[in-house]
Formats: structure tokens, sequence, C-alpha cells
């Protein structure tokens, strides 16, 4: 009988992964599921990506197996994500809102690697397939994805201040599995959505809840306005994106997020004109 990989110091975790020490340098990214390697090969493949654009992101180390599950070896960086650290210094929630849009903004010049999937086709398949969308609002939801522009850059997926970490040497964007390439106003719109009706991380902690949802709108302004001021955000546009984009996180099924993401469907579609 094989012995037991022996334990690991775990730094971090989320709904897809956990994060460990691996060494003094390194941290292991671990997938909670054994057929997790393909999220984990998209990351490594975006890191790549934009560390070669001059974004600040942890360096991709290689593939490792513990446990039976398939690991990521990454880049161990020393400092705590924003959203950790605007538990403890609250004031701090406009800066790190503006602080956040134009890292977002920064990222989203960045050319998309191949082998990254498209946006687009990717919100079409998970819509298509998911019965969450109510059915009056599916074929209108579907008219204006369509029309939408493909586009070629790198798109993070889960862009929040809870993926950013700040170091001594500066804010170090992390958590690159849902990359693909695509629309950058796709990924703002998925963003500001988050930081209106978003659930909080599940580690986060009780006073950390409460922050959020005290300071999710002003979070919400700053982010906006960070992001604009590093670069141009078309407004019809970005109301299509923001329609397609509501109705993809109903399709990831957060139950608390439900009824607020109906009413903001209903209403995007009219701000669409769809």
């Amino acid at each position: 009988m094989a012995a037991a990989e022996p334990p690991l110091q775990r730094l971090g975790a989320g709904r897809a992964a956990e994060v460990f020490a691996w060494d003094e340098a390194t941290a292991l990214k671990l997938s909670r599921w054994p057929d997790g390697q393909p999220s984990l090969e998209t990351e490594a493949t975006a890191l790549s990506a934009a560390r070669a654009a001059g974004i600040r992101v942890p360096a991709p180390r290689g593939f490792v197996s513990h446990d039976g599950r398939p690991g990521l070896l990454l880049e161990r960086l020393d400092g705590n994500d924003l959203l950790s650290i605007v538990e403890k210094q609250p004031w701090r929630v406009w800066e790190f809102g503006r602080l956040t849009g134009r890292l977002h903004a920064e990222l989203g010049e960045t050319p998309a690697p191949a082998g990254l999937r498209y946006l687009r086709a990717a919100l079409r398949g998970a819509i298509a397939e998911s019965s969450a969308i109510p059915e009056r609002a599916f074929p209108r939801v579907l008219a204006v994805l369509d029309a939408l522009p493909d586009g070629d850059r790198l798109c993070h997926g889960d862009f929040h201040p809870g993926n950013i970490i700040l170091t001594a040497e500066g804010p170090v964007i992390i958590d690159f599995p849902n990359a693909v390439s695509g629309d950058p106003a796709a990924d703002f719109a998925r963003t500001a959505i988050l930081l209106e009706a978003g659930e909080v991380p599940p580690d986060t902690s009780p006073w950390g809840r409460v922050l959020v949802r005290a300071g999710r709108k002003l979070m919400l302004l700053a982010y906006r306005t960070g992001y604009r001021s590093a670069a141009p955000v078309d407004a019809e546009t970005l109301a299509r994106w923001r329609v397609v984009i509501i109705a993809h996180r109903l399709t990831e099924r957060v139950p608390e997020e439900r009824v607020r993401l109906l009413r903001m469907l209903s209403r995007a579609l009219r701000a669409a004109g769809a």
C-alpha cells in the first residue's frame, strides 16, 4: 500500500482549488477535483502571456500531482489580497477600488495567447445548455450575444479585489483558471456585476462580509472610475455585454444571488433595447 503524501501548509482556498506552501519560494495550487488539469493548464498559459506583456502575475513553475489531485506550482507571494486588507482598513476601499479598475484595464490590453477558449463561444455554450435563465429572456439574451464582437484580448474571467495580492513590490494579479480570449468590455462587465451583486468568497470572515455589503456601491464606483481613467469603455457595447454576463452568472447557480440577478437581467434587457 502506497504511503500517503505528507501534509502541506494551506495558505488559502477557493471554490475550485486550494493553495499550499511547497517551499519558501513556491506555492502549490491544488485542484479540488481529479479532473482539474485543464483549468490549471489554462491558468499557466494565461500567466505566461500576462508576464510577457509586463503584467505583474505569479510565475508558473510546472505541474505536479499530490494525493491524486493535479496541481500547478507558482511563484509564492508574500502579501494579502485587497479584500482582506479592506476588512482591517475599510477607509482604503476607494483607493483599492480604483487600483482594481486600473489594473484590470491594463490587463485588458494584453493579447490573448493561442490555446485559450473564445469568450463568446464559451458564454453561448453555457447559456444555451442552462435552465437557469427565464424562458422569456432566453432568446433575447442569445440575440444580444450573437451581435457582440469576439475580441482577442486576455480576459481574466473572475477579476475582483480578492484576486489582487498587495506585496512589498506592488500589486500582483492571481487566479487565472477562467481566462479566455475575448472583448475586455465583457470582462469589465463581469467584474462590475460581481462587485454589485456577487457573494463574497466562502472563507471571508463575518466582518468582511459586513464590510463588502456596506461598501459595495463605493467599491463599484471606484472600480469604474479607475478603469475608465486607464481605458475607454463604449457605453452601448457595455450595456449589451451586461445582459449576457448577468445571464451567464445565473448559470453559475449561486442561490444567494438569484433574485438580485433576475431583477438586474430585466433592467439590463430594457437598457440594451433587447
